[in-house]
This record gives C-alpha cells, sequence and structure tokens, in this order.
C-alpha cells in the first residue's frame, strides 16, 4: 500500500530525518517507536504531506509528491495530528462537519457523521459544547472521528496518548485495535513502545532520524537490546 524509500527531511541545515526506508501493507497496524526528536512526526508529516522532502513515497502505486495534504487526503491517506489539531473554538458537530469537507457523497457523508455519534456515544452527548471544553480523551476521540470521516484507507497517527491519563490511553489503543479489526490500515506514531507493540504487526525504530530495528512487532518486543534500550528493562515471557 505504502512505500517510502531514501526519505529526507531538512529543518534549514538540520537533517531531521535520514533516508528511511518504510513499509505497509493493507490492513497492517505499523508502529514508529522512538525518543524524542528521532523523527516519527516528521516522517508521518512527509507521508501526509505536510513537508517538502527528498527521496520517494509511493502510495498504492502513485508517487506522492511534497506538500501535498489536500491530494493525499482525497486519496485516502488522513492524520491524526500530535495534539490532536481540533478547532478548540468550534463545536463537536462542526468539527466533525469539517472532516467531510473533501467528499462529493454528502448524503452518504451526513450518515457516516450519524455513525461517528453511535461509535462515539460521548460526542453525541456534547455535540453542541466547543471542542475545547472536553477533556482530552474526549478530544482525542474527536480528532479520530473526524478523520475517520474522510473515509480513509490509511489512517496516521500521531501520538494518540499524549497527555491522557492510562485508563484513556487503554481506551484509545483499543479503538485503534478495532479500526484494524474494521479493515483500515494503521500507521502508528508512540512513544509509548511497549503498548504499541502489543497492537502492532510490526514496527520501525527510530534513533536520530534513521531506521536502526525494524521486524514483527512482537519480535522486537522480546529483544532484549531493544527492552533495555527503550522499553523500560527486562523482556516479559
Amino acid at each position: 500500500m505504502l512505500k517510502v524509500r531514501g526519505l529526507e527531511v531538512f529543518y534549514g541545515p538540520i537533517r531531521a530525518v535520514r533516508g528511511v526506508d518504510l513499509d505497509i501493507e493493507a490492513g497492517e497496524i505499523i508502529a514508529l517507536i522512538g525518543a524524542n526528536g528521532a523523527g516519527k512526526t516528521t516522517t508521518v508529516r512527509a507521508i501526509a504531506g505536510l513537508a517538502t522532502y527528498k527521496g520517494s513515497i509511493s502510495y498504492d502505486g502513485t508517487t506522492l509528491t511534497p506538500n501535498s495534504a489536500e491530494f493525499n487526503l482525497r486519496a485516502g491517506l488522513a492524520m491524526v495530528p500530535e495534539g490532536r489539531g481540533i478547532l478548540g473554538r468550534m463545536t463537536v458537530e462542526d468539527n466533525l462537519s469539517m472532516g467531510t469537507y473533501c467528499r462529493k457523497d454528502r448524503a452518504q457523508a451526513a450518515k457516516d457523521v450519524v455513525e461517528m455519534y453511535e461509535r462515539f456515544p460521548i460526542l453525541s452527548a456534547r455535540r453542541h459544547s466547543l471542542a475545547n471544553l472536553l477533556s482530552g480523551g474526549e478530544q482525542q476521540m474527536l480528532a479520530i472521528a473526524r478523520a475517520l470521516l474522510s473515509r480513509p484507507r490509511l489512517l496516521l497517527l500521531d501520538e494518540p496518548s499524549l497527555g491522557l491519563a492510562p485508563k484513556t490511553t487503554t481506551a484509545v489503543f483499543e479503538l485503534i485495535s478495532s479500526l484494524r479489526r474494521d479493515g483500515l490500515t494503521v500507521l502508528l506514531v508512540e512513544q509509548k513502545a511497549r503498548q504499541t507493540l502489543k497492537i502492532a504487526d510490526r514496527a520501525y525504530l527510530l534513533e536520530t532520524g534513521r531506521v536502526v530495528m525494524s521486524g514483527q512487532a512482537q519480535n522486537l518486543a522480546n529483544d532484549s537490546l531493544m527492552s533495555q534500550a527503550f522499553l523500560g528493562g527486562a523482556t516479559t515471557p
């Protein structure tokens, strides 16, 4: 579905991503893990079309171009950014409506909004509330629901657990697993590596802008060097 080759992204003279290669097959949850500053967000922003880059990104056989976010969205790539990116001074209902702006099937889009209210009952209860009055977990649900309303085939999630309480984080990870069961492909950027590897199919570990390890998520979770460096101690049986 997605093939990234030799990806390089610069911020002025600083090379934030250094020759990243990455593959995503349909129906997978692929994890990008690593410490702050490893290049995870920069990589996913480039894939979403929100950054200038060198190298190649191919989606369903089509070569994407830098800074083409709207084209990528219409092609089926939706992103939930770090910090959620909701429109705080607009209502929940208006935020969800924004998720359908690129769609031409207006009648079906309206039905899909109703479906989102059914899937996320808290959003239905708060539909007339300003988005910035929601809790962090509710805002994350709103951001994911808004992205889903564009009917993506590949969903890019950047640090969806950021700033959330443990119980809410667990609910978010359960939601991500359910999206895969529904047939959606997910690229998940996370610092909570241990939880991420439990739900991912494969993972890429980034360090200083490079992929330093990749493979099946369970294998990485059981790797002793990976555990000591990034998972906080010994592996679990």
